[in-house]
């Protein structure tokens, strides 16, 4: 059940940043010039914390979901570099959806146990 725990509140987190770091991307397609390289570098530090809280869910839990999410933020990170933030967007979006799986499994377990 401890593992389930873990596993819940790191989907959560991770669901909370992606859903920040989404509102970011948005905010970046509108910037040019100067404004569009230093919004970029705010970006990238959160995406690196993001991707560094993605990996201690791997270790800690061992769910494939928290590892695809991790390699779609890799990606996300590639496309924003490369100038594809609507596309980066679009992976982002495909994130979540790993982050919302991972979240299910574990709170039907902990649903069962009588813990939520």
């Amino acid at each position: 059940m401890k593992n389930e725990i873990v596993s819940y509140q790191f989907a959560e987190r991770l669901k909370a940043a992606l859903i920040i770091s989404s509102k970011m991307l948005l905010v970046l397609e509108g910037l040019q010039g100067d404004e569009l390289e230093g919004g970029k570098k705010v970006t990238f530090a959160f995406f690196d914390a993001l991707s560094t809280e993605t990996a201690l869910a791997v270790n800690a839990t061992g769910m494939q979901d928290f590892k695809l999410a991790e390699e779609k933020i890799t990606l996300v990170k590639r496309m924003i570099g490369e100038g594809n933030l609507r596309e980066a967007h679009a992976m982002l979006g495909s994130t979540v959806t790993n982050a919302t799986t991972a979240c299910a499994s574990t709170m039907k377990a902990l649903t069962e146990k009588g813990l939520l």
